[in-house]
């Protein structure tokens, strides 16, 4: 299961869900880093890696055991999937509701300061209700926006649960190469109906 889809399931502690996307990125950092990230969702673990710069992120993560890279830019709601074994790009919409830690919401009941994994963080408590459905937990963030770690449930009208944990592990700061960030010229681009079958995806197919 990709970040994207698991991001669906567990990052549906989407209270930003009913707010208008203005950009793809998920976080909001205000500095360059890169980590380990670990998406636990109802107990089943995606191990991944991620780079940031202000703006933009990269998001590795296996679909299906292809290697694949989110590519993410905070100014456009289009993002784009490179699969280099396949030499191919899919662009597609990626979902308002994955802006989770950029809602200002997630910020209004602070709790508590903590270091996680060497970075000092500002603790979150999250008790909100959008038309989804109502997530609680909590969220760690750094001062300089970088998500530490997330702990919640949320509970959608329909009755069903997800339980979601994030954290990010081995964070180091500082510029990332812009190449990071950049798509492969030479690359086949392909609409996202045309391979999302393949990788187990549910993808909305920019226009």
């Amino acid at each position: 299961m990709s970040i994207i889809r698991a991001g669906i399931l567990g990052l549906l502690l989407a209270f930003a869900a009913s707010l208008p996307a203005l950009g793809a990125t998920l976080a909001d950092a205000k500095t360059g880093f890169s980590a380990d990230r670990v998406l636990v969702v109802d107990g089943k673990t995606y191990d991944g890696k991620m780079w940031t710069m202000p703006g933009m992120e990269r998001h590795e993560q296996p679909l299906n055991g292809i290697p694949a890279a989110f590519v993410l830019h905070h100014d456009t709601p289009i993002a784009d999937l490179v699969l280099p074994g396949m030499h191919t790009i899919v662009q597609f919409v990626l979902p308002p509701e994955l802006r989770l830690f950029d809602d200002p919401r997630l910020k209004r009941k602070p709790v508590g300061h903590e270091t996680i994994n060497g970075i000092a963080t500002t603790k979150y408590e999250i008790d909100e209700t959008v038309p989804e459905g109502h997530g609680v937990g909590n969220l760690w963030l750094s001062d300089n926006g970088i998500p530490m770690r997330l702990d919640g449930t949320f509970t959608r009208t329909s009755g069903r649960v997800a339980h979601l944990r994030w954290e990010l592990n081995h964070v180091h700061l500082g510029p990332q190469p812009a190449s990071l960030f950049e798509l492969p010229h030479d690359f086949a681009k392909l609409p996202a109906d045309a391979i999302a079958p393949l990788l187990g995806l549910k993808l909305q197919t920019a226009h």
